[in-house]
């Protein structure tokens, strides 16, 4: 079992990998985007306008995050009309999707057999090297990060496919009014525990936008070693 989730792991985050990290690294910009405007724009109460007003349009920095918000969404390829698909949407969303598995898969292929092996695993290490460092990252900052990074994707697969939407809401028996629209997003975005956990998704998704960068490197070496031993 564990050798199979280790293959689909790996061959499932290869071609995703870089969107995956593109979506977390926006994510985790996006965070503190009401406190950044609100730096820039000192004569304005940022958290009187909604993300939709108008009036954030003419506010400092805020053509930057609606470009990042677009990138974290749909590649800079939104749909024509709200509702509607793009290219960009479906990769986001299928990348999202491939997201869980691989999460659930590194899991399975992460859970260590004894004690020992679950403290050398939930242990970063900066004293043995680069290849160790970005090893004890991959793994142990990965597991840190996995649940908040689980509830990520999973709550964005709501607006990326109506029929995980609709699942969704079913199984949670919701009604799909403002305010439980109001309560998914802020599972999403970390805004539901105020600052500590809006820092925790933070840091979750910055780890999550590295993750990939951590396990090409890996998989570089493992092949790097294969060949030298052939």
């Amino acid at each position: 079992m564990r050798k199979l989730c280790l293959k689909i792991h790996l061959w499932l985050a290869l071609p995703v990998g870089i969107i995956l990290s593109v979506v977390c690294l926006t994510g985790a910009i996006m965070v503190f985007e009401n406190e950044i405007l609100q730096g820039l724009n000192p004569e304005v109460e940022i958290s009187a306008i909604g993300k939709h007003d108008p009036a954030r349009r003419e506010l400092k920095g805020a053509t930057f995050f609606r470009q990042t918000m677009r990138l974290h969404r749909w590649l800079l390829d939104p749909p024509a009309k709200k509702g509607e698909g793009s290219t960009g949407k479906w990769i986001v969303g299928t990348a999202t999707l491939l997201m869980v598995v691989i999460l659930a898969s590194g899991l399975v292929a992460w859970w260590p057999r004894n004690r020992k092996a679950l403290r050398n695993r939930l242990t970063v290490t900066c004293t043995k090297g680069w290849s160790r460092l970005w090893h004890d990252y991959h793994t142990s900052l990965g597991f840190y990060a996995l649940l908040l990074l689980l509830l990520m994707a999973l709550t964005g697969l709501t607006w990326s496919f109506g029929w995980f939407r609709d699942a969704a809401y079913s199984l949670l028996d919701f009604i799909p009014d403002n305010g439980q629209r109001r309560f998914l997003y802020s599972l999403h975005t970390g805004s539901w525990g105020g600052m500590i956990t809006r820092i925790l998704y933070f840091l979750a998704a910055l780890i999550g936008a590295f993750l990939p960068w951590t396990g090409y490197y890996l998989w570089w070496k493992k092949r790097k070693r294969s060949r030298q031993t052939a």
